[in-house]
């Protein structure tokens, strides 16, 4: 099979920047000839020359200068353009992909250091060339029809280097990858030791975890310094070739193959020619660079797209299939909750109906198993396995599941932004004053009416300022916003206090859906519930009883 290719650069409005720059390329190169030429009137004892002409040459300097502007602006704009889209690919392959693996640091790397690769070398390795390549060419072209002794003294040092730089590319990039896994390995361990902080004081081992990360941080540096001897010199032996032209056409003039005129035009346009090739080396590194991170990135942007193209499909069918608005609670389908052939780590769960008003407790002889579970459930996206209000939910696109199930767990963090975002995350269009009634419900609304930038408090790292209380409550109020006909509570009442376990079962004891609920205390929040047990063969709830007699616990 094929290796995956990066997006292409050449793709919706980055054509235009593209097409621009190409023509910034040219119209550098017009100028570098209509400099060289003008240089070449005035120094020429033959032909009268006046104001006009060194006019001319002053304007067409401040062209050029004009153009190189102009082309930092594109090249800028276009690889910040190509970066946004693939920094999107890449959050949604580590959010939306199950399963992903993944560690925080690496992930992190991937969405600095590799597109920072990717950056420069489409802003500062892709635009040189097409600025660049056009103006060589053209230039090199010039000074052949001239005088096709000095071109060919001009074109010597460039082949020479051109045939070396394929050698040297191999080099940096081996040891590019080379960089670029050792630096992961310290991103990942350096999340790993943050994260782990608390065992790492615990244990007295702060001095001796710093002296691992100083072990992986030397390897990231000694890689480092083994990568900047090839880099280095790519790039001396570009700017030692833009030198060797000017040292060329002098030695071309003391042999007598051009006149003084020739030689001040010649000079003016290696003058031009200097940058460009000069940042030959560069974009060298910089594409061997990209290579390296694009045998990472590539592989996880497919992924995204593929992500991306799979939640259309679903979206165009359910339209298809339910072409008017979703109707939560509606009368003309089978209500309530049906969860049959779902499988968590290769072994069945126990079939489950329950009805409007059901409150399920989730049992297993492992804890972790029930939330894998409840976890696997809200994942789901196989045909059939759970139907919510009559709505197949393993097919449904993201806009309605999020409608027919909310979800509160005490083991996911919580996103970063304010109170209201986060409140409204699942109905987006939620109205203020429905967002402010869901905070009240549920005993968070005198904190937000007492902070003064109310549901514009920007929360972050896990819900900070907030207490890991307050962060439960917001969850809470978030899943039941728009009471889903599938309300899931994960462990949240391990964070609550009486009062608000209080609370919550008096809004719990009105909820007109079904509750799933995981608890090392289940009266805590419900009067009444039947257990489902999750373990492999266990016996599930008895489909006809809203309330499953059968397994009934009263508090």
């Amino acid at each position: 099979m094929a290796a995956e290719k990066m997006p292409a650069v050449w793709a919706g409005r980055r054509r235009l920047s593209l097409t621009g720059l190409g023509v910034l390329g040219a119209v550098q190169a017009a100028l570098a000839l209509l400099m060289a030429a003008t240089v070449a009137a005035l120094l020429s004892p033959e032909i009268h020359s006046d104001r006009w002409d060194m006019a001319v040459l002053a304007a067409s300097a401040g062209g050029l200068g004009l153009a190189r502007w102009m082309e930092r602006v594109l090249a800028e704009q276009t690889g910040q353009d190509y970066v946004f889209e693939q920094r999107r690919r890449l959050v949604a392959a580590a959010v939306a992909a199950p399963g992903y693996a993944g560690s925080l640091g690496v992930t992190v790397t991937r969405a600095s250091n590799d597109l920072s690769a990717v950056r420069n070398w489409v802003a500062a390795g892709i635009v040189p060339l097409v600025t660049g390549v056009p103006l060589i060419a053209i230039v090199l072209a010039a000074l052949l029809a001239g005088n096709w002794r000095v071109g060919l003294a001009v074109a010597v040092p460039l082949a020479a280097v051109a045939a070396v730089l394929p050698l040297l590319a191999k080099v940096t990039l081996r040891r590019a990858r080379a960089l670029r896994k050792r630096r992961g390995r310290l991103s990942a361990h350096i999340a790993d030791t943050v994260v782990a902080g608390e065992s790492v004081r615990q244990a007295g081992a702060v001095a001796r975890e710093l002296n691992a990360l100083d072990r992986a941080s030397g390897r990231v540096v000694d890689a480092a310094v083994d990568r900047a001897w090839v880099a280095g010199l790519m790039r001396a032996l570009t700017a030692t070739a833009a030198t060797s032209c000017t040292v060329a056409v002098v030695l071309a003039s003391a042999a007598g193959m051009a006149d003084a005129s020739q030689v001040a035009s010649t000079l003016t346009l290696l003058g031009v020619l200097a940058a460009p090739v000069t940042e030959v080396g560069r974009v060298v590194e910089y594409r061997q660079n990209y290579r390296a991170a694009a045998r990472i990135l590539a592989p996880l942007l497919h992924q995204a797209e593929q992500l991306k193209e799979a939640e259309r499909e679903r979206a165009r069918r359910w339209r298809e299939q339910h072409p008017g608005k979703l109707s939560v609670g509606g009368h003309d389908r089978p209500r309530g909750v049906r969860i049959a052939g779902l499988k968590v780590d290769g072994a069945a769960v126990a079939e489950l109906v329950a009805r409007p008003g059901a409150r399920l407790h989730v049992t297993a002889r492992d804890p972790h198993r029930v939330r894998s579970v409840l976890r696997e459930c809200g994942a789901v996206r196989a045909a059939g396995v759970i139907v919510v209000d009559g709505y197949d939910y393993g097919v449904a696109p993201d806009k309605v599941r999020r409608a027919l199930a909310g979800v509160a767990s005490a083991h996911a963090p919580v996103e970063r932004g304010s109170v209201g975002r986060l409140l409204s995350y699942r109905v987006p269009d939620a109205p203020e004053a429905a967002r402010r009634r869901a905070l009240h419900r549920v005993g968070l609304g005198e904190k937000a009416d007492a902070d003064g930038t109310g549901l514009r408090r920007q929360l972050k790292n896990g819900g900070r300022p907030w207490s890991v209380r307050e962060v439960t409550l917001l969850k809470i109020a978030r899943a039941m916003l728009g009471d889903p006909p599938l309300l899931m509570l994960d462990g949240v009442d391990d964070a609550l206090d009486d009062a608000d376990a209080a609370r919550i079962k008096g809004l719990l004891a009105e909820y007109p859906g079904v509750v799933v609920l995981a608890s090392a205390r289940p009266e805590r929040l419900v009067d009444e519930y039947s257990e489902w047990c999750v373990d492999s063969g266990g016996e599930g709830p008895v489909p006809d009883a809203p309330f499953f007699p059968a397994h009934k616990r009263i508090a």
